[in-house]
């Protein structure tokens, strides 16, 4: 029972923690200003995409001017009562306005309404799928940032811990060693192997000063690692216990990663802003519109308003605009009380000899030029993200491997400490043999952890690669 006892006390420190390792990093990502940053951050990046990525509606607009006291106090004129509307589709706008003068004594009044509607088919190259392209690059920015962002806390978590224990085990390592040296000299002295002031008791007190030394910087180094632990998850240190095994994705079955595909959006935007330049400098677009209109007297024989005559017109046109011409047509007509028609016609063109200026032809050999690079840059990416898949395999299989071993090398001495606690029960071992044994079976729990939690900061490097 002794025996057992003795194990239990020496495997404590590797064995019993404060904490899973879980509650450990929950507790870092719903307290740290890290995380509430990068939620904050998120958010907003979330809010700026949606903003971008609502449809047009239809515009609308309307304006009004009233002059009440006008040409000489005679008239109220409203000059402007107008409405406008662009639809979706921004290729179509319809306009009406309700124009509307009266006398100022009240012996007659003038409105004229008015109606208009326009359309442009447009056969070029549109804005819509740039505008696709751009939130779905900002979209994909703002997931991996934030993503990433988290696992960057995670791995900081892990290499606080990983710290913590690495201390540990240096300090159980040195405050062993002091305790070796000290029995030493105590043992030499006793047996007169050594008498004090000789060169050896003085080479054998300079060790022990330096154990004592190094177990200090220790100590102090540990004080610094755990005031940054707490900074980072709002915890006191009190070790970490369940750390679990690493969660490794399949990595060489996953062919993107969003970085990847946004790299490939940046190389459709420069191709769509090329297309649309071309598309700019080379229009192709035809527009027809059409209108009616009236000046109808309210005067109703009460006194003379500035126009007494009732009439209604109508237009209608057409234009095309291209790269070295345009053309367009207008007419229409207006009837007066009597039934009179008067018709109007207007033609218009223009024409260019060398449509093609300099200027444009470096912009829009620049964006080609630009739009070539990008998908070379996606290649390059792409070659990038497989090699770098790759070593991330390999380091995980290196890993396991590392981990198998280190499971077989416990499983080895734990058997070893149990064949010496049954030989010393026996008289057949030291009690510095037990506890040599039991000391290398707690540093390789050690190890155990600090390699887990190894293997848990290369599961988050992998996620961060294909995210």
């Amino acid at each position: 029972m002794k025996r057992f006892f003795l194990l239990g006390t020496l495997l404590i420190p590797a064995l019993l923690y404060g904490m899973a390792y879980d509650d450990i990093v929950d507790n870092a990502f719903s307290t740290s200003f890290q995380a509430e940053s990068a939620r904050l951050r998120y958010e907003s990046g979330l809010m700026s995409i949606e903003q971008a990525a609502l449809d047009d509606g239809t515009d609308y607009s309307v304006s009004f001017a009233l002059s009440p006291l006008d040409s000489d106090s005679q008239i109220i004129s409203v000059s402007d009562l107008s409405f406008s509307a662009v639809l979706p589709d921004d290729y179509t706008t319809i306009s009406a306005s309700i124009p509307f003068a009266a006398r100022y004594d009240g012996s007659g009044s003038l409105i004229s309404p008015s109606l208009a509607a326009e359309h442009i088919f447009d056969w070029g190259h549109d804005d819509e799928m740039l505008k696709d392209l751009q939130n779905m690059s900002s979209q994909l920015s703002v997931d991996r940032e934030y993503e990433s962002e988290l696992l960057s806390l995670k791995m900081s978590v892990i290499d606080s811990i990983r710290s913590l224990l690495d201390n540990q085990r240096s300090l159980r390592e040195s405050e062993e060693n002091l305790e070796d040296l000290n029995k030493e000299l105590s043992d030499s002295l006793s047996l007169g192997m050594i008498t004090e002031g000789s060169i050896s008791y003085s080479e054998r007190l300079l060790e022990i000063k330096r154990a004592e030394d190094s177990i200090q910087i220790l100590k102090t180094e540990k004080t610094e690692l755990e005031r940054r632990f707490h900074n980072l998850t709002g915890l006191e240190w009190s070790g970490a216990d369940s750390i679990p095994y690493p969660d490794f994705p399949d990595i060489l079955s996953v062919e993107t990663s969003s970085l990847l595909k946004e790299s490939e959006v940046e190389a459709e935007i420069a191709k769509e802003e090329y297309l649309i330049e071309e598309s700019r400098q080379n229009p192709r677009k035809l527009t027809i519109k059409g209108g009616a209109g009236s000046s109808i007297y309210l005067g109703s024989g009460l006194g003379t308003a500035v126009n007494e005559e009732n009439t209604i017109s109508i237009s209608a046109g057409a234009g095309w605009d291209g790269k070295a011409w345009s053309f367009s047509v207008s007419g229409g007509g207006e009837w007066d009380e009597d039934y009179s028609f008067t018709p109007a016609l207007t033609l218009s063109g223009s024409w260019r000899n060398n449509p093609f200026s300099r200027s444009e032809e470096l912009v829009l050999g620049s964006l080609r030029n630009e739009a070539i690079l990008r998908y070379g840059e996606y290649s390059d990416e792409r070659r990038s993200f497989q090699e770098e898949s790759g070593e991330l395999w390999s380091r995980m299989l290196s890993w396991r491997r590392s981990f198998s071993e280190l499971e077989s090398e416990i499983e080895y001495r734990d058997a070893l400490l149990s064949s010496i606690e049954v030989r010393l029960e026996r008289g057949l071992a030291t009690e510095e043999e037990y506890e040599d044994a039991a000391l290398d079976l707690e540093l390789l729990y050690i190890d155990r952890d600090i390699l887990l939690l190894e293997g848990l900061s290369l599961e988050a490097e992998i996620r961060m690669h294909i995210i």
